[in-house]
């Protein structure tokens, strides 16, 4: 089972996530608050969703790259069909790639 967090993203998108997310070996972990480092912490998930569009976005993706390497982070953009997925332990190395609901759960569960 992949533990799996929704960062801050509008109502509208977080539910469209969260419902493409609600299959077999996806666990989404709710935990209340506005931070997502604490949030993090406190429900210490395999996977962590981000907006890629949010200015805060590069500096919450370094800081989780750095204080919790093994949890993978995918950003999706929610202005454009892109994803850009940060593997556990590659420290910053990312990869790019087209995003729809199977091309995210597939990157999920890998």
């Amino acid at each position: 089972m992949t533990r799996v967090m929704v960062g801050d993203f509008s109502a509208l998108h977080r539910l469209g996530f969260e419902d493409i997310l609600r299959v077999e070996g996806i666990e989404l972990v709710e935990i209340p608050g506005t931070d997502v480092l604490d949030r993090l912490v406190e429900a210490l998930p395999d996977v962590v969703v981000l907006d890629l569009d949010q200015s805060e976005t590069a500096e919450l993706v370094r800081r989780i790259v750095y204080q919790f390497p093994t949890v993978k982070i995918v950003a999706c953009s929610s202005e454009q069909p892109t994803m850009r997925i940060f593997p556990p332990l590659h420290y910053g190395e990312s990869y790019t790639t087209d995003l729809n609901a199977a091309l995210l759960t597939s990157a999920i569960q890998a």
